[in-house]
């Protein structure tokens, strides 16, 4: 009878012990997350069976990650954000990692809040940061270091978790993104109108914009300073101008990267990029 009690006692042992392994293989990882899993080429992600099980971006919330800059300069160091959010949902995580076109680790990282975020540097070459305790922080900041030359295009990858805090995997949402961010050089300024109607006299420039224009016709003139997604960063000149060649000059906001310089008259239209350092 005795022998009988304790086989049984360590049968319910070996169960108990089974389901609490099954219970934290498919729980949230509140003391950051697994790293490898951020959907990067080779990557998955933590929405599967075994961990958050739900189809990434299958929910209603979004992870975004953006730079403090459009552009980045070999050797500078640039604030990276990621955030994320779901309705109804309590608990958050994430990580992410940054490759270059050979899918290897670009740059380097380091932690601003040591209290809500933690770094890796050893997995699969490639170098992580995430989450250091999943609860209610929502957004969260770390420093990038461009590498000391110029690499081109470097690709920050980036997965989150938006959990219900139910202590089981159920309900839970897996979120991805992805961003490029882009070497600022000198030979990246393209001229996307190569019409004579409208010059930069100094590219790049730092303090002030100076341009030559030929309006065709009596009328308005427009000069407007885009960033590359089309935005109006500023209106440089909006009024009123006879026909016959200008040259103005005009002070550059507080910003630095690559840029759109837009100028109408009439029929004429003329974009070009400038750089401002």
């Amino acid at each position: 009878m005795k022998k009988s009690f304790i086989l049984s006692l360590s049968l319910a042992l070996i169960v108990f012990t089974a389901l609490t392994l099954i219970s934290t293989q498919s729980s949230t990882h509140p003391n950051a997350p697994d790293w490898g899993y951020t959907a990067a080429p080779t990557e998955s992600t933590c929405g599967k069976s075994t961990c958050h099980n739900n189809t990434p971006n299958s929910g209603s919330g979004s992870v975004t990650i953006t730079f403090d800059s459009q552009f980045y300069i070999p050797g500078n160091t640039y604030v990276v954000t990621v955030a994320t959010d779901e309705t109804g949902m309590s608990r958050f995580g994430f990580e992410t990692c940054c490759l270059d076109a050979s899918n290897i680790k670009a740059g380097s990282q380091s932690l601003i809040n040591t209290n809500n975020t933690s770094a890796n540097t050893v997995v699969n070459n490639r170098w992580y940061v995430g989450h250091k305790s999943a609860g209610a922080t929502k957004s969260w900041t770390f420093n990038w270091h461009a590498p000391a030359t110029d690499i081109g295009n470097v690709t920050f990858y980036v997965a989150s978790i938006c959990a219900n805090n139910n202590g089981n995997s159920t309900g839970d949402h897996c979120y991805t993104t992805s961003a490029v961010f882009q070497p600022q050089s000198a030979s990246s300024v393209i001229e996307l109108n190569s019409d004579n109607n409208f010059q930069l006299i100094q590219n790049p420039v730092s303090d002030k914009i100076i341009v030559s224009y030929n309006n065709s016709e009596n009328g308005n003139a427009l000069i407007r300073l885009l960033d590359l997604n089309g935005r109006v960063v500023k209106i440089l000149l909006n009024e009123q101008q006879n026909s016959g060649t200008h040259t103005s000059t005009f002070l550059t906001p507080e910003i630095s990267g690559l840029y759109l310089l837009e100028y109408s008259n009439g029929n004429i239209h003329s974009v070009k990029k400038v750089i401002v350092i």
